[in-house]
């Protein structure tokens, strides 16, 4: 059974998009001078967020508003309907309260990558490839992707330092994410950005620590 977006959700996003907008339209083209992302890169888990840690948070909220929307179809008084909705029925005891949010997808996708990065910079490229998956972008430009659910408007570019990738779907959650490289050029950071949909919106930061290793391709490529 998907979540229930409550009118307070439906708020916090209509307020993501418009926090969003503004983010996306100052990307650039071009790098700040010197700046460059490329490299070869490994997974520091210990100073990196734990994503896993985020789907659990998002799993207890989920239960949280699926239970409120019970009580609430209860307190109508919807009789035998109201029943069906409690969490213990309605999902059973191996239902996974995230098994239709697209936020949750979002967040085992990255989860999937793995934790080995290479990225090849241009003027007109910047590619990330993690082996199991390959995301190529062209600074400056907006284009229509494909994502769960249809399709969204993507604009990736710089801005300032980092690089930022923004996407808007139909429907789904609004996703930003920042890649940035430290002074030293020792530590990449890839911090994403869920806005709210179905649930509150969450961020998860990773840190990539420099390494000589590269990353093995698969068979398969995004």
């Amino acid at each position: 059974m998907p979540l229930v977006r409550t009118p307070t959700l439906l708020l916090c996003a209509a307020a993501a998009t418009l926090l969003g907008g503004c983010a996306s339209s100052s990307v650039s083209p071009d790098s700040a001078p010197g700046v460059s992302l490329a490299g070869n890169w490994k997974l520091d888990t210990a100073a990196s967020d734990d994503p896993q840690k985020t789907l659990n948070q998002m799993r207890a909220e989920a239960l949280k508003i699926i239970t409120r929307n019970a009580a609430n179809a209860q307190a109508r008084g919807t009789g035998p309907g109201a029943e069906a909705d409690d969490p213990a029925t309605a999902h059973g005891p191996h239902r996974d309260p995230l098994q239709h949010s697209l936020m949750a997808h979002i967040i085992e996708a990255l989860m999937g990558r793995g934790d080995n990065l290479s990225v090849h910079q241009t003027p007109g490229q910047l590619v990330f490839d993690y082996g199991t998956t390959r995301r190529s972008f062209t600074p400056g430009v907006h284009s229509v992707v494909s994502v769960e659910g249809g399709v969204a408007d993507q604009t990736s570019g710089w801005h300032g330092d980092e690089y930022v990738i923004y996407v808007k779907p139909q429907n789904g959650p609004e996703v930003e994410e920042r890649y940035s490289i430290s002074g030293d050029r020792t530590h990449l950071t890839d911090k994403l950005r869920l806005y709210p949909y179905e649930l509150p919106g969450v961020t998860v930061k990773l840190v990539y620590d420099a390494t000589s290793a590269n990353t093995t391709r698969q068979p398969t490529s995004d």
